[in-house]
């Protein structure tokens, strides 16, 4: 099992940038690396896969989660196995969105935040484990991270509320429609296919 030592910040955060730089130097020989983008302001982490696109020189390959992980068991390790064996060498940049679909149900009892890793998780994280790529995760909500999740995570970054109101009424109009969205770059994401349900 890994044993990460989770590096967190902020998009806001001056070391976004040279932590880029950084991840260009990652040697994911035999191995991965797995970031975390959690948080509801979209518009940053559209800037943010951007910004790896431009300084990887690689386009993103996008995945929505909610084409992948299904309550069905056989039917997720399925899907999950023909997404990885659809990868290529150019597919080194791993964009998968919905991340909350991936996570775990909270317990029955009212109170209680445990999050318990489900089957389906269990079964794409151990896929991670030779990928040999960087793997980002956009999920919403941080309560949804088991600790199975962040065992696996290298380094999350939070994109939180703007706090100016005119940034906030435009995070409003940019978070209508993301998940699914091919981001406008010069690098556009590249769309996995053939997993609906």
């Amino acid at each position: 099992m890994p044993q990460n030592s989770l590096k967190i910040f902020s998009h806001e955060d001056p070391e976004v940038a040279p932590f880029i730089e950084e991840l260009k130097e990652v040697n994911v020989d035999r191995s991965y690396y797995l970031l975390l983008l959690t948080g509801p302001y979209i518009k940053g982490k559209k800037r943010f896969l951007e910004k790896m696109s431009s300084a990887f020189g690689r386009t993103v390959t996008h995945t929505d989660l909610r084409d992948v992980v299904t309550p069905n068991l056989k039917e997720t390790q399925k899907n999950i196995d023909d997404l990885f064996n659809s990868l290529t060498e150019d597919d080194y940049l791993l964009f998968f969105s919905n991340g909350d679909r991936l996570c775990g149900a909270y317990t029955g009892f009212t109170y209680s935040k445990t999050r318990y890793v489900t089957p389906q998780e269990r079964y794409l994280l151990e896929k991670l484990k030779n990928l040999e790529k960087i793997v980002i995760f956009d999920i919403q909500d941080e309560d949804n991270i088991d600790n199975r999740l962040k065992r696996y995570t290298h380094s999350l970054i939070r994109f939180r509320k703007p706090r100016s109101l005119w940034k906030r009424f435009t995070w409003k109009m940019d978070n209508i429609d993301f998940h699914g969205h091919t981001f406008t770059s010069k690098r556009p994401l590249r769309e996995t296919g053939g997993l609906k349900n």
